[in-house]
């Protein structure tokens, strides 16, 4: 029977798996993209049934048929098995889970839905797990890892837009560039947008807006190649170099752990994220329960991936929030362990519960990004303190004007979440502004800029020069010519780019030039702060901006590498020449 099955009926049924897979993916598109007539919902629920029904039965010729022991199969389909697990008990406890769901007064229609809608998810997971087992993705020795970096969030991009033009992800007809700019925006977890997304886009926009960000934030092949180890259980080396050069390691035996440590760290901070926003949503603002959820979910998301985009129509500058110490805290630290970046999360995490071990040390990169980062939010704070007083810290009692203080140094680093109103901004604070937002946050973060270490390599090897070093040596280390001359080319080429942002905005717009400034490196930084000027864009300049913003995410130099052909490499070197410069 065995054989029967596998030369008969496996390869039958191993494409009509996939043909459902890619069925499910079209009916959950129909479901939350498109209005369609009320008389269609028994059919296409007949269909999503026939589809689960289908997927239970092939698991079990699978495993029944199997030539390996009952264990080991269940390991390598574990993926599988849990999903049949969660049907089942969708099926055995159906009355109890729609009576749970009504207490949030959702109507039949919506639990239909959601019913419909979590058992598509599940047969297109389970479908990446079968089609990723019989096959091959992509070739790791022909792919340049900077152009899979650019590709992906180009990807990314262009899927969100399209989601985001179906008729019930608005609320009503939008330019089709402010849709673009607002996948952009929440790609690159910038927060930057020309409309306001609580009115303007309905709750499956929003939605989608908070995948987009989810993806851009931890990057999609930092996802895709999470999914790959946890479906497949291994990778190949090809694989494992590939994803050495994207996440800048030197080992490709820690790519597996740092996967594991990116996922299971957001997954932990964002939903004990969520919690606190909850617990500390303010008394005085009176929402359904389930918009509540929703709205603790999107905020923690947003800011733990420095995104800065809110459901408020004012950002947090809201009468509610801005006066919410506790929730506006818990804002505060998401955004702090979002920009600090997974290495140093992970470093952080061994440091508290084994910091007794002999071989445990920070490396450099750690060091230099939590001296630097700690500096920054210091330094923000105190500037914003001193000089805002006659501005937006006018009457504030002293520890208000402390707290908004630091949230605004800390927010200033990529994160984009505003408690004032930055109209009201003095010219002091805005300049300091721009270097805040120009540094950004940490390599491997969540947050764009030029990066701590970026700032910190380059200003060390300032005093070098003037001390007269040949070698840059932090914490007992000698730091790599590349490193330096990445930080060095990267600070020029951020640069270049700002400049010539700012001139183009210069030519098709004509408001004040500071605010032209700060809208400039706001997307460069992906910070997402802006002085009322987003909204009242032309088109030319919000290409401008969004053009900014994919380079200030993905790195102006990363996107060169990209586009850009590899030198040849000789073993000759030509005579040494010293050129007068400085």
């Amino acid at each position: 029977m065995r054989n029967f099955y596998k030369e008969n009926l496996r390869s039958i049924g191993r494409f009509i798996y996939t043909l459902s897979g890619i069925i499910s993916f079209f009916i959950l598109i129909f479901e939350y993209g498109f209005y369609y007539p009320v008389d269609w919902i028994p059919v296409v629920r007949s269909i999503v049934t026939t589809l689960v029904n289908f997927f239970l039965i092939y698991e079990l010729f699978s495993f029944l048929f199997s030539s390996k022991k009952a264990l080991e199969y269940l390991f390598e389909h574990k993926l599988q098995f849990f999903i049949i697990f969660l049907i089942l008990i969708e099926r055995l406890f159906q009355e109890s889970i729609l009576a749970f769901l009504s207490t949030y007064h959702l109507t039949g229609d919506d639990t239909t839905l959601i019913f419909l809608s979590t058992n598509q998810l599940l047969l297109i997971f389970s479908n990446l797990a079968h089609f990723y087992r019989i096959s091959r993705l992509y070739n790791a020795k022909n792919i340049n890892p900077s152009f899979v970096f650019i590709g992906s969030f180009a990807a990314i991009i262009f899927f969100g837009s399209l989601f985001l033009h179906f008729p019930k992800a608005t609320s009503q007809n939008l330019p089709s560039i402010d849709i673009i700019f607002t996948s952009v925006s929440a790609t690159c977890v910038t927060g930057l947008s020309t409309i306001n997304i609580t009115d303007e886009f309905t709750r499956t926009g929003q939605l989608i807006i908070l995948m987009m960000i989810q993806v851009g934030g931890l990057g999609l092949m930092t996802l895709t190649s999470f999914f790959s180890f946890f479906l497949a259980g291994q990778a190949s080396v090809n694989d494992k170099l590939l994803l050495k050069d994207l996440l800048s390691e030197e080992s490709i035996g820690k790519v597996k752990e740092i996967l594991k440590q990116i996922a299971y760290q957001t997954i932990f901070i964002e939903i004990l994220g969520a919690v606190l926003l909850y617990l500390t949503f303010p008394i005085s603002l009176s929402l359904p329960e389930s918009e509540k959820i929703f709205f603790c979910i999107f905020h923690s998301i947003s800011a733990f991936c420095n995104a800065g985009f809110s459901l408020l129509p004012g950002n947090l500058n809201d009468p509610h929030f801005s006066t919410a110490q506790s929730f506006l805290s818990t804002i505060m630290i998401l955004i702090m362990l979002g920009g600090l970046g997974f290495p140093v999360l992970g470093q952080l995490r061994r440091w508290i519960f084994y910091r007794n071990e002999p071989t445990f040390r920070f490396s450099v990169a750690t060091r230099l990004v939590l001296f630097t980062s700690v500096f920054l939010w210091f330094f923000g704070a105190i500037s914003y303190f001193l000089l805002e007083q006659q501005y937006t810290l006018k009457n504030l009692s002293i520890t208000e004007q402390l707290f908004h203080s630091l949230f605004y140094s800390v927010t200033t680093r990529t994160a984009g979440f505003n408690t004032l109103d930055l109209t009201k901004m003095g010219i002091p604070i805005t300049f300091i502004s721009f270097f805040l937002m120009w540094v950004g946050a940490s390599p491997i973060s969540t947050g764009g800029g030029i990066k701590t270490t970026t700032f910190a390599i380059s200003f060390l090897n300032i005093v070098n020069q003037i001390i007269g070093k040949n070698t840059l040596e932090i914490y007992y280390r000698s730091i790599a010519p590349s490193t330096i001359a990445r930080a060095s080319a990267t600070i020029v080429l951020s640069l270049f780019v700002i400049f010539t942002a700012i001139l183009g905005l210069v030519i098709f717009e004509s408001a004040p030039f500071l605010d032209l400034c700060y809208e400039v490196v706001s997307a460069f930084g992906t910070v997402g702060l802006s002085r009322g000027l987003t909204p009242t864009l032309g088109f030319q300049s919000k290409v401008i901006i969004c053009i900014v913003m994919f380079v200030g995410r993905v790195g102006i130099l990363t996107l060169l590498i990209a586009l850009s052909k590899r030198a040849k490499n000789y073993s000759y070197k030509y005579p040494l020449e010293y050129v007068v410069v400085g």
